[in-house]
C-alpha cells in the first residue's frame, strides 16, 4: 500500500483474530482527512476492537494499514497522531479530576495551562479535587471529553460517547466533539445512536461478522 497523507486512515485486507475468533475479515477502509465516520453494528461485532486497532493497541493478524501516513506497526508514531476515548473513560481512579488531566498533559509533554478552563467547560469545576472513583458514569464521560479537548490529536477515536449521559450531556458531547472537528481532528465514532452521531460524522459504516459495509441513507 502506497503511503499518502491524503487519508487519516487506510486499511487494506486487514484481518484481526482474538483467540479463535476472527473479529475483522479482510477489511478495506479509507477515511480522508475530516471525513468523519460513524461506526455502527450490534454488540460484540468488534467496533471497540477496530478502534483499538486504529489506535495501535491491537496489531492486525494480516493485512496492512496506515494512520496519517504512518504504518500501523509503528506504534509510537501512530500514538502521537491519535486520541482514543474508550467507553469506560480510562481514568485513574485515585487521581482527582484535575490530576487526571494534568497527568495526561504531562505524559504528552504539554503544559498545564487550560486545565481549569477545561473542567469548567464540561461543568466539573466544583469537582476538580474529587477522585475519579467517586464520579458518576456521566461525570467520568465529561472528564474524558475534557481530556480529549486538551490533547486535541489529528485523529480522535471515540467509543460510545453518548452512553450514560442525559440530554444535556449528549448535547455537550456534540458540541465538544464538533469543536475538535473544527480544529481539524478527524472523528471516528462507534455508537448505537446513529441519528446523534450523524450530526458529527455523517458517513456511516456497519460492522457485522467481520465485514464493513457502507450504510446508504
Amino acid at each position: 500500500m502506497t503511503a499518502t497523507t491524503e487519508y487519516a486512515v487506510q486499511l487494506r485486507g486487514v484481518w484481526l483474530r482474538l483467540g479463535r475468533e476472527a473479529v475483522l475479515r479482510g477489511v478495506d477502509l479509507d477515511i480522508p482527512h475530516s471525513g468523519h465516520m460513524t461506526l455502527l453494528g450490534p454488540n460484540g461485532a468488534g467496533k471497540t476492537s477496530l478502534l483499538r486497532l486504529l489506535a495501535s493497541a491491537l496489531r492486525p493478524t494480516r493485512g496492512e494499514g496506515r494512520i496519517l501516513g504512518y504504518d500501523l506497526r509503528d506504534a509510537a508514531a501512530v500514538r502521537e497522531q491519535i486520541h482514543l476515548m474508550p467507553v469506560d473513560a480510562a481514568l485513574y481512579p485515585d487521581l482527582t479530576c484535575r490530576e487526571n488531566l494534568e497527568f495526561a498533559l504531562r505524559m504528552h509533554g504539554r503544559g498545564l495551562e487550560g486545565v481549569g478552563a477545561a473542567l469548567a467547560r464540561v461543568g466539573l469545576q466544583t469537582a476538580a479535587d474529587r477522585r475519579a472513583r467517586f464520579l458518576s458514569a456521566g461525570m467520568r464521560k465529561r472528564l474524558a471529553l475534557a481530556r480529549a479537548s486538551l490533547l486535541a490529536r489529528p485523529l480522535t477515536l471515540v467509543d460510545e460517547p453518548f452512553a450514560n449521559l442525559d440530554a444535556a450531556g449528549r448535547a455537550l458531547v456534540l458540541e465538544l466533539l464538533g469543536e475538535l472537528a473544527g480544529q481539524g481532528s478527524t472523528l471516528v465514532i462507534a455508537a448505537h445512536e446513529p441519528e446523534l452521531a450523524a450530526q458529527l460524522a455523517p458517513r456511516q459504516l456497519y460492522l457485522e461478522a467481520g465485514h464493513l459495509r457502507e450504510v446508504v441513507r
